[in-house]
């Protein structure tokens, strides 16, 4: 049986809107559980990185609303995280996490990070690699599954562009400071995540007297989040979110493009797709 590491969590005002629990304090919870998952089964991250040379870079990311839990329903949730390795040639890092309240389960995630052999600067700059064996060996038969994990967010852009109808763009630019990022000077994939929800809040604001429907999302809140990173923001870029909304199938979604502000043709650096 896969193994799993439970253990409650005080909840406190800061991590909620008046409708949810907020997406960003979902992903730092998500990355504390990944993290503690490890320590507790394999070896902690520090020691991956200090002694094993090996650093993960987080590549795709869902959250799910299931059930609601708002700041007066509970005093603390229960997390739960297991982990599973992924890929024909041991090249991913799965971890899902549950938080429940006294509902059941309020929230799902699954983060999906691959590897990097890192070459031993402050920066933790490295190379795609896959699992160390000796890494690998820590996990059980029953925690180990040989189909890569398929990111959906291409498929929801191209279904959105064939499919659906475009009825807000919005253009909202931020700077990465050190608060935003993590001990080697990148973003901590969170803040994207935040960067993302501002931009949706400025687009509602602009937009929202001319499609009523848009301010669903900061009354209702998020009903899910599907992310794909594809290169980390550095401290003090000037980033640029480019967010388009389409309505499809009933329903709203805001997809947000992170890329740089200087639009230098690297392409976007993150896509964050709401739907709500």
């Amino acid at each position: 049986m896969p193994r799993s590491s439970t253990y409650e969590v005080v909840l406190d005002a800061s991590l909620f809107t008046p409708a949810q629990l907020q997406p960003t304090a979902v992903g730092r919870l998500a990355f504390q559980a990944g993290t503690r998952w490890l320590r507790d089964h394999v070896c902690s991250h520090r020691t991956l990185v200090s002694e094993h040379q090996v650093g993960f870079v987080l590549w795709a990311w869902q959250l799910e609303y299931e059930r609601p839990l708002r700041f007066l329903d509970a005093d603390e949730a229960q997390v739960e995280v297991r982990a599973q390795v992924r890929g024909p040639r041991s090249s991913q890092l799965e971890m899902e996490m549950t938080v429940s309240g006294p509902a059941g389960v309020a929230v799902r995630t699954r983060a999906t990070s691959v590897p990097l052999r890192l070459s031993g600067d402050q920066a933790l700059s490295g190379a795609p690699t896959t699992l160390p064996d000796s890494f690998v060996a820590g996990f059980h038969e029953d925690e180990v599954e040989r189909s890569p994990y398929l990111s959906p967010v291409r498929g929801l852009l191209g279904a959105y562009e064939r499919e659906g109808e475009r009825i807000a763009s919005h253009t909202t630019t931020f700077r990465v400071h050190r608060h935003h990022c993590e001990v080697a000077d990148q973003w901590y994939w969170v803040e994207s995540l935040g960067f993302a929800g501002g931009a949706r809040e400025e687009c509602v604001m602009r937009h929202g007297g001319k499609a009523p429907e848009l301010r669903r999302a900061l009354a209702d809140g998020i009903r899910r989040v599907d992310a794909t990173w594809l290169r980390a923001g550095q401290l003090w870029d000037q980033l640029r979110v480019r967010t388009t909304v389409y309505r499809h199938d009933g329903r709203v979604a805001f997809v947000h493009e992170l890329g740089l502000d200087s639009d230098d043709g690297s392409g976007p650096y993150a896509i964050v797709v709401e739907h709500v």
